[in-house]
């Protein structure tokens, strides 16, 4: 049986505006920069590398929840399990099909090869630090934050217009670059060119596509005890990245008025346990106290708490239409379900401004 989570142990002297600029400057480095430069307790090796190792064994001191299983260490188990020797055919097969300069992957269509080496500067500047420079979540930050970063090599990402469990579109990737997720480490890009935007989201897509191709073929397997067919592996990745495979979730009718009769009607589905059900685990009150709300963790093995919809605070956006979104395609990677087949498009609008009004209450 393949283990899934493992627990982690965790000079001059100057006056006037001078003095207050120099001072000001080194009560921020102090505040956001050091904690992220200065080597933690019981660390020898203070290299890059060492920054990595270190955090990847880490446990959250404020959640001492596990960290995501490292890709490396997983392959380096089922090679003693099995006997395999798995982590060199990993590398080969992975860069003769989704190498930059693989004739695989250009016969795909999936990438803009250009668009990825461009992304590629752009993303070792502005996110690696969190993501880590392979996409896996596991940059030297990653141990200060909470919620953690997303772990791109698994190809799940919680906020799409797509199908549930379906890939993003590059328009969901570059939505939440523009607009960052609220209430997360996540920030928003805007200061970044649209053209660089591009760019990231191209390359996060390509960091994507390659993982899921080097984490299935080993989940494949570690489920069959052997080395797999890297073929068919790869099918079923470019499969999954394909337009045909992702179908964006539009509202299918008008948003009607958002008044106190679809209020109420929202109100009434809310409650619902045979319709939405949502009190389960956002509560009655919509404050993410329900009878279940301490039951879950999310698909990277973290603890997940059900929003408090009366915070009005949303990561996906707070518009109806990202609420919408969010009802009707769920949130990946979560206990939020897709409700898109089990109520009605009118009734996700009349669900949409019920949660609304949660988060306008005094």
């Amino acid at each position: 049986m393949k283990p899934t989570l493992r627990q982690r142990p965790a000079q001059h002297r100057t006056c006037g505006s001078a003095t207050t600029g120099t001072f000001v400057l080194a009560l921020a480095a102090a505040l956001f920069i050091a904690p992220f430069l200065r080597a933690p307790d019981g660390m020898d090796d203070t290299t890059a590398e060492g920054w990595v190792d270190w955090q990847r064994a880490a446990v959250n001191d404020r959640d001492e929840g596990p960290f995501d299983f490292p890709f490396e260490e997983d392959v380096r188990d089922c090679e003693a399990e099995y006997e395999l020797e798995l982590a060199s055919v990993i590398a080969m097969e992975s860069e003769a099909r989704f190498g930059l300069d693989s004739t695989a992957l250009a016969a795909t269509g999936l990438i803009d090869v250009e668009r990825v080496r461009a992304g590629r500067v752009s993303f070792e500047q502005h996110c690696s630090g969190c993501h880590g420079t392979t996409g896996d979540g596991g940059g030297p930050a990653a141990r200060y934050l909470k919620p953690r970063p997303r772990n791109f090599r698994k190809g799940l990402f919680k906020f799409t217009s797509t199908d549930s469990g379906s890939r993003p579109l590059r328009e969901d990737l570059f939505g939440t670059l523009t607009r960052g997720l609220v209430g997360s480490s996540m920030p928003d890009f805007r200061l970044l060119s649209e053209e660089k935007r591009w760019d990231l989201v191209e390359y996060v897509r390509y960091l994507a596509i390659r993982g899921e191709f080097e984490q299935l073929f080993l989940d494949f397997c570690w489920e069959e005890g052997e080395l797999v067919d890297a073929n068919e592996t790869a099918e079923i990745v470019v499969d999954r990245w394909s337009g045909a495979s992702m179908r964006p979730i539009y509202p299918a009718s008008l948003e009607p008025d958002n008044d106190a009769a679809s209020i109420e009607r929202g109100r009434e589905i809310y409650l619902d346990g045979a319709r939405a059900n949502c009190a389960a685990c956002h509560g009655d009150e919509g404050r993410g106290d329900g009878p279940s709300a301490t039951a879950f963790e999310d698909a990277w093995g973290y603890p997940v708490q059900p929003r408090d919809l009366t915070s009005g605070v949303f990561r996906a956006g707070s518009r109806a239409a990202d609420l919408y979104r969010s009802i009707a395609t769920g949130i990946n990677g979560t206990p939020m379900p897709a409700f898109a087949g089990s109520i009605t498009p009118d009734e996700m609008w009349d669900l949409t401004h019920f949660v609304q009004s949660l988060g306008n209450r005094d």
